[in-house]
């Protein structure tokens, strides 16, 4: 954000930037509601990840989901799988800040405690990218938090 002078009232301007990015974000929100898709979401950008045997998913360590913690780039850990929720800030009921704590990490433990409902976690299956490693779970496999108990 730029700070300006316009006598004795300073003007806070946003860069450049950060408002075509949020331009895009707008008019990408709006399409979504209005039910337009673009063609090529779909494809499978991820085609050369390793998958996890059970599930077919991508593969994604702890230090790759964290390195997606921006506002142009928001991935979540949920129950041990891996979403890019970028595209759904702006559509948060909670808004966007609520997601944001949780960039790069692991947000189950809010997620739960908010009681979030079945049409919301339904709403998830659109965003997920992939699963951590078996090593790195703690929601399923042999993790100490089985899914079953929750």
């Amino acid at each position: 954000m730029m700070k300006h002078q316009y006598g004795r009232v300073p003007l806070y301007m946003l860069q450049p930037k950060t408002l075509v990015n949020f331009a895009a974000q707008t008019l990408e929100f709006a399409s979504h509601t209005l039910g337009y898709r673009d063609p090529c979401s779909g494809a499978d950008t991820h085609g050369d990840r390793a998958k996890d045997a059970q599930t077919g998913l991508a593969i994604y360590s702890l230090n790759e989901v964290a390195e997606h913690e921006t506002f142009d780039d928001c991935w979540i850990i949920l129950y041990d799988k891996v979403f890019d929720v970028t595209k759904f800030l702006l559509e948060h009921p909670g808004g966007e800040d609520v997601v944001m704590e949780h960039a790069g990490r692991d947000a189950t433990i809010a997620f739960r405690g908010v009681g979030h409902s079945v049409p919301a976690l339904q709403m998830l299956d659109e965003y997920l990218v992939g699963i951590l490693p078996a090593s790195e779970r703690i929601y399923t496999g042999d993790g100490p938090c089985q899914w079953n108990t929750l």
